[in-house]
């Protein structure tokens, strides 16, 4: 739970990008990565399962997810290391930067929304309880979250259509994470859902 959390908490500083400071995201990169190491020590007991049993809808679009954010949270730090500027200019990677830059750029929203939706699939084992105002607060944060999703050209970015990710200094740090917590919340929501939805077509 604790890695969880701190996973959920790492990923909009991680979004932030220039707004916290270029070091600093490289040290949270380092950060997240630990934890994703740490997270499949924990749960290596899926990845053991993978080829057991029976694929149903659920458990297929589950996987799918799953496979993805891990190939993601893979590359995403190798692409960091290599146009890093900060922490790991020791490393022979002149040359690289430029590939690794779009790679980099690209790997960070999609991976923000498989995280996202890894989340959401896996709710019910994290939140033993939901308290009754819940799915109200979800619904309105989501509304807010396709919002901001428009908003922050979250599209353009994973499309690459635009290969410069936009960051407005003058705004209030608060509302641009605000933004990208609603987007979470987006993105969880629809995870829980869509497997709730597969799981009765399972049945």
């Amino acid at each position: 739970m604790a890695v969880d959390i701190a996973m959920t908490a790492v990923l909009p500083c991680l979004m932030a990008y220039s707004l916290i400071g270029e070091t600093f995201h490289e040290a949270m990169g380092i950060v997240m990565l630990a934890l994703f190491i740490t997270h499949h020590i924990l749960n290596r007991a899926w990845c053991k399962g993978l080829f057991r049993g029976r694929y149903g809808a659920y458990r297929t679009f589950v996987t799918a997810v799953d496979v993805l954010l891990f190939a993601v949270l893979i590359c995403q730090p190798l692409s960091g290391i290599a146009m890093s500027k900060h922490l790991f200019t020791f490393l022979p990677t002149a040359g690289l930067s430029a590939t690794a830059r779009t790679v980099h750029l690209l790997l960070a929203y999609w991976g923000f929304v498989l995280m996202s939706l890894h989340l959401g699939l896996h709710i019910d084992a994290i939140l033993k309880t939901k308290p009754k105002w819940l799915p109200f607060a979800a619904g309105a944060a989501s509304l807010y979250g396709a919002y901001a999703f428009v908003k922050r050209e979250l599209p353009l970015y994973m499309t690459l259509r635009s290969l410069f990710a936009f960051f407005d200094y003058a705004e209030p740090r608060i509302w641009f994470f605000a933004d990208y917590l609603t987007i979470m919340v987006l993105f969880v929501t629809l995870g829980y859902g869509i497997g709730k939805a597969l799981k009765g077509k399972s049945k």
